[in-house]
């Protein structure tokens, strides 16, 4: 079976999915709908498996569409690397939103309507990851949007729920106006909308050519759908406010698929970005990066320094591939999508505890009560802050060590401003995480070296008793042995008990977290398999790693020192922190206020001027000249039919009544024409005496 039709194939399945759970969410059961969406899911990551190991490489599948004029607009379906990649990834990690979705939307009355839009959005991500041409993108771009929004606002009985979508909806429009344009734009200068002709004319191009403005325009124009789809500045207001949706969608949508489709569109076109295009995205990247750690520093909710978290680790991997590491930040994309999916699920599986309670504050020592969400939130949370042995420290020590190398590639030192503040961001990243830990699992006195000592002291205590076991005499030993055995099979017993679809779900985001699943070597990003996939340079700045290890272990530290003593004056009543900085941080640096004064009151002041003008100006214009057509229609109407076409009748019927006399002389009566003949005689003599 070919890729193509296998693709095909999956997505048929996807549309029926949404179309018959749509149909049919009122008359089926919660289990039906679920795992009729999980078994749909689960063949698509099949199938997406099985594509990628029959050694398939078909480049680029066409179709014809249609014409528009002499141009032929196809549909071309991409294949390589990045697209099994994606492919997969997006399967994945959706086959296990769903499963974590049939506990948390458990009794939620809308819950197939939940299930039908999960199968849309997969079908969208696919959709994008597959199209070959930009045509194709940018139409499966915009129904992710409408997606988003339809999940976003899901709860739209909560008027948050649906301002918070109609937030994402119109902020994501504004990107995808400069998208479009550059589209147009790329079609205008190259003649195709082909992916893979478009870089194929790029790569051959002169450096002087490639620096032109016309394509370093192309390329900012693009990059406008990014900076609003990955929530880059100025753009990013949205992603905090679309944590109004349920949880798992904040999972699968605002972490590790919609989120990534920007990112995954620069690495698509990345031979057409300029040298001043892909600066503007560095420094772009940098603000954002440091701008929403920043942001999650100060936050409260758990979900929203998610979000803020997940705003910082995009403006990464836009760093990434601003400084041509295009491949290093599809590796920080993976690894992200994996870690970021976890910490939002187990987030999940916390509030679900706390009973829809977010607000961190009121939280504390759940690691006793939730232990499986703890050791996965503490998994995820280590891979984000970059911690060795974890999955994140490869990828995004690998974009702080090539931003070094890019930077030493400039002509001048101002450049090593972008990687110094990557390096500090990772040290912030860690602090952030170390203070939500403490916050939502520790007791306000737990010291989590102390956490670690008694994990130890408890492993040091099993083995004694089994080394104690082993040389006590054979009654003893037997015994014990008994004991031992018993005891591991209740303890087996009562934690495979406590692993329902939210634990699940979160267990394999965090093992799928751990640095060896990516690399053998956990000090070497260029020994993963991704590496040797996507080709990837190895630097002269690899020592940087190690000081970035050692700034992310300050930061765990720092964050567990200044959170313990933030903790004893903590105010659950109090919304906002205290102090103007804090407030100015805490409240996104009033950037959607900003946007309120800037355009939106005043677009809201004028649109009723606006109004008012076009109904009695040009409305009134426009009417008064079709009431005077209407009048002089009304006049034309009867003049002509009172005197026009009264003169007409007058002259017929004038006409007619002589044409009545005329005729009776003409009757084949002699008598008649001798008495015509005198008649006209006479009249002719009375003339000639008058004359």
């Amino acid at each position: 079976m070919s890729a193509e039709l296998v693709i095909l194939i999956n997505i048929l399945f996807y549309l029926f999915g949404f179309s018959f759970l749509l149909y049919k969410r009122n008359q089926l059961s919660e289990q039906s709908i679920g795992l009729l969406s999980i078994l749909i899911n689960f063949i698509g990551v099949l199938f997406s498996m099985g594509i990628r190991l029959s050694d398939i490489s078909g480049d680029v599948i066409s179709y014809n569409w249609f014409y528009i004029s002499d141009k032929l607009f196809t549909i071309d379906i991409l294949l390589n690397d990045l697209t099994y990649l994606m492919y997969f990834l997006v399967q994945f990690i959706a086959l296990w939103v769903q499963v974590f979705s049939l506990k948390y939307m458990q009794g939620d009355p809308s819950f197939g309507r939940y299930y039908a839009y999960l199968n849309l959005f997969i079908l969208a991500m696919i959709g994008i990851v597959i199209s070959g041409n930009l045509l194709m993108i940018f139409m499966f771009w915009e129904l992710v949007g409408l997606c988003s929004y339809l999940l976003v606002g899901f709860w739209y009985e909560k008027k948050s729920a649906t301002n918070a979508a109609m937030k994402a909806f119109l902020v994501n429009r504004i990107g995808d106006i400069g998208f479009f344009i550059g589209i147009l734009l790329v079609y205008r200068y190259f003649g195709t909308l082909d992916v893979t002709t478009i870089v194929n004319k790029a790569q051959v191009m002169s450096a002087a050519s490639l620096n032109s403005p016309i394509i370093t325009t192309i390329g900012l124009l693009l990059f406008c759908g990014c900076v609003a789809k990955s929530a880059q500045l100025p753009l990013q207001v949205w992603l905090p406010d679309a944590m109004e949706g349920p949880t798992p969608v904040s999972a699968l949508i605002h972490a590790a698929t919609m989120v990534a489709a920007g990112i995954f569109l620069m690495a698509r076109i990345e031979p057409i970005l300029s040298p001043n295009t892909l600066l503007v995205m560095a420094v772009v990247g940098m603000l954002t990066m440091f701008f929403g750690a920043c942001s999650a520093l100060v936050q409260y909710d758990i979900k929203k320094l998610l979000a803020f978290s997940t705003i910082s680790q995009l403006g990464l991997m836009v760093v990434g591939i601003g400084v041509g590491a295009v491949n290093t930040a599809l590796f920080h994309l993976v690894t992200h999508a994996f870690f970021k999916a976890g910490l939002f699920l187990s987030a999940g599986a916390v509030i679900h505890h706390m009973h829809h309670e977010q607000d961190m504050r009121k939280m504390g020592n759940l690691r006793r009560e939730i232990p499986i969400i703890y050791y996965t939130y503490t998994i995820c949370a280590a891979a984000l802050a970059g911690i060795p042995f974890f999955s994140g420290f490869l990828s995004k020590d690998a974009i702080v060590v090539a931003a070094f190398e890019w930077a030493s590639r400039q002509p001048k030192q101002a450049y090593f401003i972008i990687p110094a503040v990557c390096l500090v961001v990772s040290g912030m990243s860690a602090y952030y995480m170390m203070r939500q830990v403490f916050l939502v699992f520790l007791e306000r006195e737990d010291n989590p070296l102390e956490l670690i000592s008694s994990s130890a002291k408890s492993l040091y205590k099993n083995v004694a008793k089994r080394i104690e076991g082993i040389v006590n005499v054979e009654d003893d030993e037997e015994r014990q042995q008994a004991e031992i055995r018993h005891a591991e099979e209740g303890d087996l017993l009562d934690f495979l008990s406590d692993i329902g679809p939210m634990e699940l779900s979160s267990i394999v985001m965090a093992i799928a977290s751990i640095g060896f699943v990516f690399a053998l070597n956990p000090f070497s990003a260029e020994s993963s398999w991704f590496f040797h996939t996507f080709h990837h340079e190895a630097t002269s700045y690899q020592w940087v790693a190690y000081i970035a290890i050692l700034v992310a272990l300050n930061g765990v530290l720092l964050g567990y020192i200044f959170t313990k003593e933030e903790s004893y004056r903590l105010d659950n009543e109090e919304l906002e922190p205290r102090g103007m900085i804090a407030k100015f941080i805490f409240k996104n640096y009033y950037l959607s206020e900003l946007y309120q004064t800037i355009f939106v009151k005043p677009l809201l002041w004028i649109s009723p001027k606006i109004n008012l003008f076009d109904r009695k100006i040009i409305d009134g214009a426009v009417n008064s000249v079709g009431s005077l057509t209407i009048a002089w229609a009304s006049l034309n109407y009867w003049v002509e039919r009172s005197i026009i076409d009264s003169f007409v009748g007058l002259v017929a019927n004038t006409t007619a009544k002589i044409g009545s006399y005329t005729r009776q002389i003409q009757n084949g009566k002699a008598q008649t024409y001798i008495i015509t003949i005198f008649v006209c005689l006479v009249l002719m003599m009375i003339l000639l005496i008058i004359k």
